[in-house]
């Protein structure tokens, strides 16, 4: 059956219409950035290769080896998540993180530690940590949903905190 010089004209004119229409390119955003605050080399080195190998979003890695820088650089508020080590050479995670958060940081952060202390854990959790880990029993696929986790979280509760800032209206 064939069809009508109509519906010919219809299709021919909506194909140079098309044509003629400028393409958008999609919009791509740039990775959302991971900062690690870690004194130790071959951690740092390790932790972006498990960040760069995530099957996921693709993230953005940061390393910082000291308290201060990284304090300062966690402050700026442009990253997705800081991934923190609990021993610093000049410092320790846990007073980093209380100093983030009393500066109302509102970026996840995630305590990296060898010590399998459960009151470091429980004093990570009360000082405002997204979570904790133990380096002792690192597992690539556990690091990447935690990862996931903490963000996908933190974003939540902004936009829940968002909301009610909003006048009803």
């Amino acid at each position: 059956m064939g069809s009508s010089s109509s519906e010919r004209s219809f299709f021919r004119q909506r194909d140079i219409a098309a044509r003629a229409r400028p393409r958008q390119s999609p919009v791509v955003q740039p990775p959302q950035k991971i900062l690690l605050i870690d004194d130790d080399p071959l951690v740092a080195q390790l932790i972006g290769m498990l960040v760069g190998s995530f099957r996921g979003v693709p993230y953005a890695f940061e390393h910082c080896p000291d308290y201060a820088g990284g304090l300062k650089r966690l402050l700026t508020g442009g990253y997705a998540l800081c991934l923190l080590d609990y021993r610093l050479g000049d410092g320790d995670g846990l007073q980093l993180l209380r100093e983030a958060k009393a500066r109302q940081c509102a970026t996840p952060i995630i305590l990296l530690t060898g010590d399998e202390r459960e009151e470091i854990d429980l004093a990570a959790m009360e000082s405002g940590a997204a979570d904790f880990m133990t380096k002792h029993d690192f597992k690539p696929d556990t690091f990447e949903r935690a990862v996931e986790y903490a963000i996908k979280t933190a974003d939540e509760r902004n936009q829940l905190l968002a909301k009610a800032k909003k006048p009803a209206g």
